[in-house]
């Protein structure tokens, strides 16, 4: 837990995934591609704390029938992905109050880029979301951050992860849908590196857009609709 690991380094990014892992995960591959997604990304995340003067630490908690950390203040040098495996219906408020509690204990006198955090989920809340969001907001670094919500597939409540976003970004980024696979992995590559990215050099300005879907891709992969 965060909260026996010690307090942010000055130079650190912590990055966090608050991945759904309801039943509904399980269907039309959505929990297969967003494993390999996120394992695709972490070279490139490596590339960032490499030209970054600290490191880039991971964590991910997943909710479904409550909600687990299953990785916690790993070095990205050092951090290997491991898939996630889904069961249970979709704690989201239950995962913003253990990450909140993380925050509230871990963090309190801690310095350093603002947190990353990337929302990913397919469905709706089956708890007092917006109870947990606002435990999650109510701490320092939990309303520093730079929140992203990718909402897989159309069933997804697009306004539940656009209250996780508020104005973060200035109140300019929606939630992305990502329709399909490669949708998908493109979204959580720019999450997890263009926004690290903005963090770590906010003197760059604004964070660049999301991709676009890039036209040479498999048609077949680009019609997969959730």
């Amino acid at each position: 837990m965060l909260d026996r690991l010690g307090n942010m380094g000055t130079r650190d990014l912590h990055l966090f995934f608050l991945i759904d892992a309801s039943d509904s995960m399980s269907y039309g591959g959505k929990v297969e591609t967003l494993n390999n997604a996120i394992r695709e990304s972490i070279p490139h995340i490596r590339e960032i704390a490499r030209e970054a003067e600290g490191s880039i630490k991971v964590h991910a908690l997943t909710f479904s029938t409550g909600a687990r950390w299953i990785y916690n203040h790993v070095d990205i040098e050092n951090f290997i992905w491991e898939d996630v495996k889904t069961k249970g219906v979709t704690d989201m408020g239950r995962g913003f109050e253990v990450l909140a509690d993380s925050l509230e204990t871990g963090f309190e006198k801690a310095r350093g880029y603002q947190p990353v955090m990337i929302l990913l989920s397919d469905g709706l809340p089956t708890d007092d979301y917006e109870a947990g969001l606002k435990k999650l907001t109510d701490t320092y670094w939990g309303s520093k951050a730079l929140r992203i919500a990718i909402a897989i597939g159309g069933d997804t409540d697009m306004d539940v992860l656009q209250d996780f976003i508020g104005d973060s970004f200035g109140g300019e980024l929606k939630p992305l849908l990502a329709k399909n696979a490669i949708e998908l992995r493109n979204y959580i590559r720019w999450a997890s590196t263009a926004v690290s990215q903005a963090s770590i050099n906010p003197s760059v300005g604004k964070v660049p857009l999301p991709p676009t879907v890039p036209k040479n891709e498999d048609p077949n992969e680009m019609d997969w609709d959730w």
